[in-house]
């Protein structure tokens, strides 16, 4: 299961979205550096976003396995209507309208807080790789603190490259291949997930 997190939240984390979009903006206009600090500031806003997210699976946990089960299907649902989604949305991803106005570190915590979708997402994402059999705090102990370091090292790799190859993301075949990759992985992601819970 721990690899099967490690690749979902990789294929989740470059998923074109709000927060990668402005990310690569930012990178491209105003440097690396600053890149780098606005997903600092994405960072913060997930940190805050998976704690409340993971209280309420907490508590969802304790009450009922049911319930938490259900959580975890309605999850898988998700992830697979998410990359069906991806798969009919624009190629082209329209990196005009992003707001690139006041700090990257405050541009990143607003943009990823203000996400409608966030923690519902969170929710819907955290519980394919819990084992209702295991002990459910150290399990998210261990899974949130490496879903943000993983989500920053990304972070960190993409602002280093757009601010070195701006071509590579404003082609249109480089945002093509975003798309269907990462559609596919969202799909791929929930198929799995599925067996993992038949089996």
């Amino acid at each position: 299961m721990l690899f099967g997190f490690v690749i979902a939240t990789i294929v989740i984390t470059l998923s074109p979205g709000p927060s990668i979009i402005v990310l690569l903006v930012v990178s491209l206009r105003q440097g690396a550096l600053a890149g780098i600090k606005y997903s600092a500031g994405v960072i913060a806003a997930d940190s805050i976003l998976i704690s409340l997210s993971l209280l309420g699976l907490g508590a969802l946990m304790q009450s009922s396995v049911l319930l938490f089960n259900l959580v975890k299907w309605a999850g898988i649902a998700y992830l697979i209507y998410l990359g069906i989604k991806q798969l009919r949305s624009d190629t082209r991803i329209n990196m005009s309208h992003a707001n690139e106005s006041g700090a990257p570190f405050t541009q990143g915590l607003t943009t990823t807080l203000l996400n409608p979708k966030a923690i519902g997402f969170f929710v819907a994402f955290f519980p394919q790789f819990i084992d209702p059999a295991q002990a459910f705090w150290p399990q998210l102990a261990f899974l949130g603190p490496l879903f943000l370091t993983m989500v920053f090292l990304m972070f960190t790799v993409v602002a280093l490259l757009a601010s070195r190859a701006k071509a590579l993301f404003e082609s249109a075949k480089g945002q093509q291949g975003l798309k269907f990759g990462s559609a596919f992985g969202l799909i791929g992601s929930g198929v799995a997930a599925a067996f993992a819970q038949r089996a």
